[in-house]
């Protein structure tokens, strides 16, 4: 987490002054050895990744605060690797979560001395989520080569909440 303060300085202006950056990054590696386990027949099957843990995680934001205006706008990036939803057996080969990125934005004005507005908008990219068995082995989804168990489309959320402190 950064102000940006620092860019305001080298260009002697004041534009980045309400700026700060923030980030987060994640790199995982996860093992389950299934080395002791009947049905783990070939050496690619005796180890896979922990169920449910992504590889890697970004988590990334702008914001802008002007206590001045009473006005607050974030916005944030989300992203999280390939992973395993649901583990297969008996020959049923695993189902993976495909990445997908998420922008959210959150803009907040305060109003009275005590009141606040806030707009909400969430996943604004909207991807198409999709869980699928990875047939070809390529470590992505292909939809020509794999197959797609489900799929999705959340759809963007939006929302307007006004708050009133007593």
């Amino acid at each position: 987490r950064t102000k940006l303060s620092g860019i305001d300085s080298l260009l002697n202006t004041s534009l980045f002054d309400k700026f700060t950056f923030f980030t987060n990054l994640t790199y995982v590696q996860s093992v389950v050895d299934l080395s002791n386990v009947a049905t783990a027949v070939t050496e690619e099957e005796k180890f896979r990744p922990m169920q449910g843990q992504s590889p890697y995680l970004i988590n990334s934001g702008l914001m802008y605060q002007n206590d001045d205006l009473g006005l607050g706008v974030n916005i944030m990036f989300n992203r999280i690797g390939r992973r395993i939803a649901f583990v297969g057996t008996n020959g049923y080969q695993d189902i993976y979560e495909n990445p997908r990125n998420v922008l959210d934005l959150q803009i907040s004005k305060r109003v009275f001395k005590k009141g606040e507005i806030k707009f909400n908008a969430s996943d604004l990219f909207n991807n198409y989520h999709v869980f699928y068995q990875d047939f070809n082995r390529s470590g992505k989804y292909e939809a020509e080569e794999d197959k797609q168990i489900t799929g999705i489309k959340y759809g963007v959320n939006l929302s307007l909440s006004f708050a009133y402190k007593f």
